[in-house]
C-alpha cells in the first residue's frame, strides 16, 4: 500500500540509527527530527481510508438524492438525449424513508418515556461492611441463643452446635439482608435513571438522535457520538433570582454524517482499526483552544497562520455535490472564508511517534509498544494528541444500520432496498408523463408531397403538425390536412406503476398502511386485520431497531453510568446496576401490554377479593403506566404514593370516627332498650304485685265471706237444735 508522498514516514530502524548517533531531543522542540512523525502515520491512515470509501462516498450521495427527488448529473444528461420530454422523479424513496422515521422516532424517542432504563443486577453484589456486619449479627444472636439454652436446661452447646447455629441464623440473616439490599438497590437505580436523564437533556441527546435516526433510514450507516465533555454556557439564577452565566463541562452527544466518517478497511464498527471524523474549525474557536490541556499552542498558532482565511486540507471531491444536496445552493462548493478543516483520529500509534510529539506520561511509553491515542491533525499540524483515557480504550463512536451485512462496516439503507423499485417508478412516471402530454390533444398532418424537407420527426408534441408529401400513386382524394389521436396508455401505466410500489413495501418492510395510505383492502378493511398486518410489519422494523439497540443506545447510556459511577460525588445514585434498552421490546409490548393492564384493571374491578390483593398502590400503580401508555396527564389523574396514603390515612380516620360514632349510637341505643327494659320489668312487676294484692284481698274477703256464711248456718243450725219438738 503506497504512503503519502507529502510527508515522509520515519520507521523504526530509522529512529533507532538517530538514537544510537546523536541524543534525543526534546519532546517540546519544535525542531526536534520525531516531530512529523505523529502527523505523517495520521496522513496515512487518512489517505488509506479516504480511498477505501470512494465506492461508499457514489452510494452517500445515491441516497441523499434519492431523499432529495433528483437525478445525478449523468443521469440528467442520458435522460436529456433519449428525447423525452419530461424528466420526472417518482416520490417513493422520500415517502418511504419519511415513514420509517417517524416510526423508528416513536419507538427509539416515545413521548413521556425512555428507550431505556437503570435496573438492579439480579443479585446485587454486597459491600463488604454489610457482609461484615451479616456475620457479626449472626454470631451474635449464636451466643444469645446458646446463653438461653444454657440457661434453660444447664447443659454446654458443643462447638459443632455452635457452628451449625451460627449458619443457620447466617442464612436466615443473609437472606434478609438480599431483600433489604435489593430495595436499595431498586432505590439507587431509580435516582441513577433520573440523573442521567437529566445529563441527557443537557446534553442534547435527544436532538442527536432525532438526527441520527433521519441518517439511520437515509444512508447505509448512521453515526452517534458522545458522551463527550465540553464547555457549554447555561443560564442559572442566583440569590434574589439574579441570572449568572456559568461556564462548565457538561456531557453531550452529537450526530455525526456519514460523509465525514473514514472507517479503517476490513472494520465492522468504529472501535476497529484506525477510525477517523472529518471535522471543521472557525478561527474563532480554534483560537480559543489555546492553553487548554494537551493542546498544543504553538502547532495552532502555525495552523492559523498558514490558513489565515481557512483551508480545505485534502480537498474532498464529493464537497459540491454534497453542498448542493445539503444546502440547496450551487455556489457551495469551496470551504467557507474562516473555516479550518481538520481530522480527528483515533487508532493505534507507535510508542516512539508520541515520545516525539511530547504526548503527556511519554516518559512512561515503550518506544516499540502500540498505544490507543485521540489526535487532532491540521494540515501538518498535530494540535492535540492524548492517550484514549477510556479504562477498556473505548472510542466514543456509535453505529447502526437499518440492515446490517455482517462484516461490513457500511450496511443498506431504505435507499438501497428500493432503489430498482425507484427506478422503474421514475421510468413509468416519465414515459406517463410524456403519454399524457402526446394525448392531451389531437395532432394534425398536413400533405406537402409526403414529408417535408427539414422535418423533424424525432419530436412529438401535442399538437403538432406534420408536413408529409403527396403521394401520386393513391387512388383515393387527397383532403390536404388530417388529424389524428394519439392513444392513451395512462391506464396500464398506472397499474404498473402500483404493482411496483407495492413491490417497495416488502423490499423495504415499511408498508403504505403504516403511514396512512387509504388505498389498501383486504385484512386492511378492519381495525383488527390493520392490527395484524402492523404487527407482522414491525418484525422486520424490530429487527433494524435491535441494532440501534444494541450499538447505540446501550454503549452511550452505559458511558453515561460509567461517568456517573467514576465523576459523581453523590453516594446514594450509585450501586450495581445495569443499562436495559427497551427500544425493539417496546415495538413487542406496547400495543399488548396496555391491553393486559386494561383487563388486568376490569378484573380489579369485577373481582373485590383480587382488588383487596392487589391493594390501593397496586391499582394506582396501574393506571399510572395505563394512563402513561395512552399519552394521558398522569400527575393530574393518578395521585402518587404519598398521597394515596394521606388519602388511607385520611379515609381510616373517617372510618374510626364513623365506627366510634356507630358504637356511640349503639351504646345509647342498648341504653335506652336496657332503660326500656327495666321500666318494662318494673311495671310488669308492679302489676304483678298489685295484682297479687288484689287477689289476696279477694281471697280475704272470700274467706271473711266463707267465715260469715259458716257462722250464719252455725246459727241457724243452732236455732234449729235449741226448739222444742213438737
Amino acid at each position: 500500500m503506497p504512503v503519502n508522498p507529502l510527508v515522509r514516514q520515519l520507521g523504526l530502524d530509522d529512529v533507532l540509527k538517530r538514537d544510537q548517533a546523536q541524543p534525543s531531543p526534546d519532546p517540546m522542540d519544535l525542531e526536534g527530527e520525531y516531530i512529523p512523525a505523529l502527523a505523517g502515520h495520521i496522513r496515512a491512515s487518512w489517505w488509506r481510508n479516504k480511498m477505501q470509501k470512494e465506492a461508499i462516498d457514489l452510494k452517500l450521495l445515491a441516497c441523499m438524492r434519492a431523499r432529495r427527488g433528483l437525478y445525478s448529473p449523468a443521469q440528467l444528461q442520458v435522460l436529456q438525449q433519449s428525447g423525452g420530454q419530461n424528466i420526472v422523479w417518482a416520490d417513493l424513496t422520500n415517502t418511504k424513508c419519511r415513514a420509517g422515521s417517524a416510526w423508528v422516532r416513536e419507538i427509539v424517542l416515545p413521548a413521556g418515556e425512555r428507550p431505556w432504563g437503570i435496573v438492579p443486577t439480579p443479585v446485587p453484589d454486597l459491600p463488604d461492611p454489610i457482609k461484615r456486619g451479616i456475620v457479626a449479627k449472626a454470631i451474635q444472636q449464636a451466643q444469645e441463643q446458646m446463653v438461653q439454652m444454657s440457661q434453660e436446661t444447664g447443659e454446654t452447646m458443643t462447638p459443632g452446635q455452635f457452628r451449625d447455629l451460627v449458619a443457620e441464623i447466617g442464612d436466615k440473616t443473609r437472606t434478609e439482608a438480599e431483600k433489604q439490599i435489593k430495595k436499595i438497590a431498586e432505590l439507587r437505580a431509580k435516582r441513577m435513571e433520573k440523573v442521567i436523564a437529566d445529563r441527557l437533556a443537557e446534553g442534547g441527546w435527544e436532538h442527536a438522535m432525532d438526527g441520527f435516526v433521519e441518517d439511520f433510514v437515509t444512508f447505509p450507516a448512521a453515526i452517534m457520538k458522545g458522551p463527550l465533555y465540553r464547555r457549554h454556557k447555561r443560564l442559572e439564577w442566583g440569590p434574589g433570582w439574579k441570572p449568572k452565566v456559568s461556564d462548565g463541562p457538561v456531557q453531550s452527544w452529537e450526530r455525526v454524517s456519514p460523509f465525514d466518517i473514514y472507517p479503517a478497511i476490513g472494520s465492522d464498527n468504529p472501535q476497529q482499526g484506525d477510525f477517523i471524523e472529518r471535522i471543521r474549525f472557525f478561527r474563532k474557536d480554534l483560537w480559543e483552544l489555546k492553553g487548554l490541556p494537551d493542546y498544543r499552542d504553538d502547532e495552532i498558532e502555525k495552523a492559523l497562520l498558514d490558513y489565515s482565511n481557512g483551508h480545505l486540507e485534502g480537498w474532498l471531491w464529493t464537497a459540491a455535490e454534497r453542498a448542493r444536496l445539503e444546502q440547496e445552493s450551487m455556489y457551495l462548493w469551496v470551504s467557507p472564508p474562516g473555516v479550518i478543516d481538520a481530522l480527528n483520529y483515533w487508532g493505534s500509534v507507535p510508542g516512539w511517534k508520541l515520545i516525539g510529539w511530547g504526548v503527556r506520561g511519554w516518559e512512561d511509553l515503550e518506544r516499540d509498544k502500540d498505544y490507543e491515542v485521540n489526535a487532532v491533525l491540521i494540515g501538518k499540524y498535530v494540535i492535540y494528541a492524548v492517550l484514549n483515557p477510556h479504562p477498556l480504550g473505548l472510542r466514543p463512536y456509535h453505529k447502526a444500520s437499518y440492515e446490517t451485512i455482517p462484516g461490513a462496516f457500511w450496511g443498506r439503507s431504505v435507499p438501497d432496498l428500493c432503489e430498482t423499485h425507484q427506478k422503474m417508478c421514475n421510468a413509468i412516471a416519465r414515459a406517463l408523463a410524456d403519454n399524457l402530454g402526446a394525448a392531451s390533444g389531437p395532432m394534425m398532418w398536413v400533405y406537402a408531397d409526403r414529408l417535408a424537407d427539414g422535418e423533424q420527426t424525432m419530436e412529438i408534441i401535442p399538437w403538432k403538425i406534420f408536413q408529409l408529401k403527396s403521394d401520386p400513386n393513391s387512388n383515393q382524394a387527397n383532403p390536404g390536412i388530417g388529424f389524428f389521436q394519439p392513444d392513451d396508455r395512462s391506464g396500464p401505466l398506472m397499474a404498473t406503476y402500483e404493482q411496483w410500489e407495492m413491490r417497495a413495501d416488502d423490499a423495504t418492510g415499511i408498508p403504505r398502511y403504516a403511514y396512512g395510505n387509504q388505498d389498501v383492502h383486504g385484512a386492511a378493511d378492519t381495525a383488527t386485520g390493520l392490527t395484524m398486518l402492523m404487527n407482522n410489519a414491525a418484525k422486520g422494523l424490530r429487527r433494524a431497531i435491535s441494532g440501534i439497540d444494541m450499538d447505540v443506545i446501550g454503549p452511550t447510556i452505559q458511558e453515561a453510568f460509567f461517568n456517573e459511577m467514576l465523576y459523581n460525588p453523590d453516594e446514594s445514585i450509585k450501586g450495581d446496576c445495569a443499562v436495559v434498552p427497551r427500544g425493539a421490546a417496546a415495538i413487542l409490548i406496547k400495543e399488548s401490554a396496555q391491553n393486559r393492564r386494561m383487563q388486568f384493571l376490569g378484573l380489579t374491578a369485577e373481582n373485590p377479593m383480587l382488588a383487596q390483593i392487589v391493594g390501593q398502590k397496586g391499582i394506582a400503580a396501574l393506571a399510572r403506566e395505563l394512563a402513561a401508555s395512552m399519552e394521558l396527564p398522569v400527575d393530574d389523574i393518578v395521585p402518587d404514593d404519598e398521597e394515596l396514603a394521606k388519602r388511607a390515612q385520611q379515609e381510616a380516620e373517617a372510618q374510626q370516627q364513623q365506627m366510634q360514632q356507630q358504637l356511640e349510637m349503639q351504646g345509647a341505643a342498648e341504653t335506652q332498650k336496657i332503660q326500656a327494659q327495666t321500666e318494662a320489668d318494673a311495671q310488669r312487676d308492679n302489676l304483678q304485685t298489685a295484682a297479687e294484692e288484689k287477689r289476696r284481698q279477694q281471697e280475704f274477703i272470700m274467706e271473711m265471706v266463707r267465715e260469715a256464711v259458716k257462722a250464719e248456718m252455725a246459727r241457724v243450725q243452732g236455732d234449729k237444735d235449741s226448739k222444742p219438738s213438737k
